[in-house]
């Protein structure tokens, strides 16, 4: 589980996000990012995940890729440049990717958003 302070939480922020967040992406994986709203300076960026029934129709399997997706940015959280809120949207081919190939396909989506702080850290 991602640890509290990192965590996107609010409905608002999720719609958001999906209207007028910025997007990159990579073969398995979407990243919608934005600042915060004002206020924001200084404060943990807040990461949320969004799994849909496009992804699989099996809740078992989508439960598990959001669990592999948490544990890869867990660690990557407190290398995140603040003041920022994430919304990863992963395709349905990221369910056949190994967990080094997902680990490398988070990490390669906060390094082109340039949302890492120092890239050559927790990146091991």
């Amino acid at each position: 589980m991602l640890p509290a302070p990192y965590r996107l939480r609010d409905r608002r922020a999720f719609q958001a996000l999906y209207q007028s967040g910025q997007r990159r992406s990579t073969a398995g994986l979407i990243l919608l990012f934005q600042p915060m709203p004002a206020g924001g300076e200084g404060i943990p960026s807040q990461v949320g995940l969004a799994v849909s029934k496009k992804v699989d129709k099996s809740a078992v399997r989508r439960n598990r890729l959001r669990r592999r997706l948490r544990e890869a940015l867990r660690p990557l959280c407190p290398h995140l440049k603040p003041g920022y809120q994430l919304l990863f949207i992963p395709k349905p081919n990221l369910l056949t990717y190994k967990w080094p190939e997902l680990q490398a396909e988070v990490r390669y989506l906060l390094q082109k958003a340039d949302l890492l702080v120092s890239p050559e850290e927790g990146l091991g």
